[in-house]
């Protein structure tokens, strides 16, 4: 129902924005802002979103709770924030340590949020949390000789959308809907980033596809079948375009293996036309009027 509450929703959400836009636009005007102030402005956002979205949560209906939950992503974006102001530019701690602790201290507050209040906005603050510190461990190092290998950061993506996946099926994560949606979206994705085997990356990825969409069937899922379906689709396309968009006998083979895999669809489906096997049946009899008497046995009628 919509009652005076949806427009404490519509300020609430207004007036956060406001305040941390005109925030950040005051300290843009701050000539040679320092580090320390930087870092003073960007814990000022994080703790005024904090501190609002926990009012906000105060009130026990479900708005109050998503109130919570939007404000407190902001709060905990606005702390990352300050956490990479003050490893790498104040604690002087640059390169991959830097980035490690950073993710860890977002991880930190990540895990605070989501412990108390288990909602879609703080389980996707968490994966992601997570996700860059295992991307931190493993990043290779910039290099002058070409684009580093990134296979073993995009199996690692691949292995962590799986075990996120997997502990979502389990009810270990949650909400669970959320926690099967990011883990499949990783599962797909991950391969792709495969720097010097792209094949053996698309065919993996287009296989978890395939995977996710039989655990969809499985489970009775939409949503992983549906990301099962978008990841089959867009990962083959991508490869049509990527190894045969350039020639026009390579453009012709796909249309080809498009067609034939069309038609064994078809045929394995049984959805072709197919002559009608046996007598017609009879369509149902229509169900009796309302107040007749039931059919009785067919015979000879019997007078009194």
């Amino acid at each position: 129902m919509v009652t005076k509450e949806t427009a404490v929703e519509i300020l609430g959400y207004i007036g956060a924005a406001v305040g941390a836009a005109a925030t950040l636009a005051a300290a843009a005007q701050i000539q040679d802002l320092s580090e320390g102030g930087a870092l003073a402005i960007a814990l000022v956002v994080a703790a005024g979103l904090l501190g609002t979205g926990y009012l906000f949560g105060l009130h026990p209906a479900e708005r109050g709770l998503r109130m919570r939950s939007v404000l407190w992503f902001g709060g905990a974006e606005a702390w990352s924030v300050a956490v990479t102001i003050f490893i790498g530019e104040i604690a002087g701690l640059d390169g991959r340590g830097g980035a490690i602790v950073s993710s860890l201290l977002g991880v930190a507050i990540g895990a605070v949020l989501w412990l108390h209040l288990r909602r879609s906005l703080q389980e996707v603050f968490l994966f992601l949390a997570l996700l860059a510190v295992l991307v931190s461990m493993v990043f290779p190092e910039p290099s002058y000789f070409g684009i580093p290998d990134l296979t073993g950061m995009a199996m690692l993506i691949w292995a962590f959308g799986g075990v996120w996946l997997f502990l979502a099926i389990r009810r270990i994560v949650g909400p669970v809907r959320t926690g099967m949606v990011l883990g499949s979206i990783a599962a797909i994705v991950g391969p792709l980033l495969f720097t010097r085997t792209r094949v053996a990356g698309e065919l993996l990825s287009l296989a978890t596809a395939g995977g996710l969409l039989v655990l969809g069937e499985w489970l009775g899922d939409r949503p992983v079948q549906g990301l099962g379906i978008a990841g089959l689709l867009l990962v083959s396309g991508g490869i049509v375009v990527e190894h045969a968009g350039d020639s026009t006998g390579g453009a012709i083979a796909a249309l080809a293996a498009g067609i034939l895999l069309l038609a064994a669809a078809l045929f394995v489906g049984g959805m072709g036309p197919r002559r009608p096997q046996g007598g017609a049946s009879l369509p149902p009899a229509p169900p009796p009027l309302a107040g007749a008497p039931p059919p009785g046995p067919p015979g000879p009628s019997s007078t009194t």
